[in-house]
């Protein structure tokens, strides 16, 4: 009896804890994730696919515009039967005012991974030694920690710049199902890149 009420009571110590603390450790869990640079200028542009709502390639399509890249590159393999995510993507920046010559296709990616993988050789065929690499928030630590081991080989500069306007939101992230898959899932993504050795 006294060993079940002494469990209770650390079960609830414990759930009095959490609740008292979670406006502070959880949004520190999603801040975490979000790897922000200074902006540079830089040769080029890369926009990796996995959002829904088109945020990512919005957020080039205005860098690109401010002048911080003079070319974009798409990276994303197959949505549906002969559709990419790269040709996705670049239809929305033409539509959105960027010339389909400044935009390259990497559509062959199905992770991140393949993403920086697939995209090195582009990249340096352009001769570009520095680029800009924009995704969604939760995703940016991940995608600059793999594009960083796989470009500095070739000595490629990466500045992660993720989306400022963004669904997104790391500070009530644990209040909408489609924000806690992310944060769960980026977790569970970046221990099996660690044991990947990224």
């Amino acid at each position: 009896m006294k060993r079940l009420a002494g469990f209770l009571l650390t079960l609830f110590i414990l759930a009095l804890g959490i609740y008292l603390t979670q406006p502070y450790f959880l949004p520190f869990l999603a801040d975490h994730l979000v790897v922000r640079d200074s902006l540079d200028r830089a040769d080029l542009i890369i926009v990796l696919s996995g959002d829904n709502n088109g945020e990512r390639v919005a957020e080039a399509v205005g860098l690109y515009k401010a002048g911080y890249a003079p070319r974009l590159l798409m990276s994303g393999g197959p949505l549906a039967w002969h559709l990419t995510a790269a040709q996705w993507m670049k239809k929305q920046a033409v539509e959105s005012g960027v010339p389909a010559a400044a935009i390259s296709l990497q559509a062959e990616s199905r992770s991140t991974l393949e993403d920086a993988i697939f995209s090195l050789p582009q990249v340096k065929e352009s001769g570009a030694r520095s680029v800009i690499l924009v995704t969604s928030p939760y995703h940016s630590r991940r995608a600059a920690v793999v594009f960083r081991k796989v470009f500095a080989p070739a000595g490629i500069r990466v500045i992660s710049y993720p989306c400022r306007r963004s669904e997104f939101n790391p500070d009530r992230w644990w209040t909408r199902h489609e924000d806690t898959g992310f944060v769960v899932w980026e977790y569970v993504a970046n221990v099996l890149y660690f044991f990947k050795g990224y």
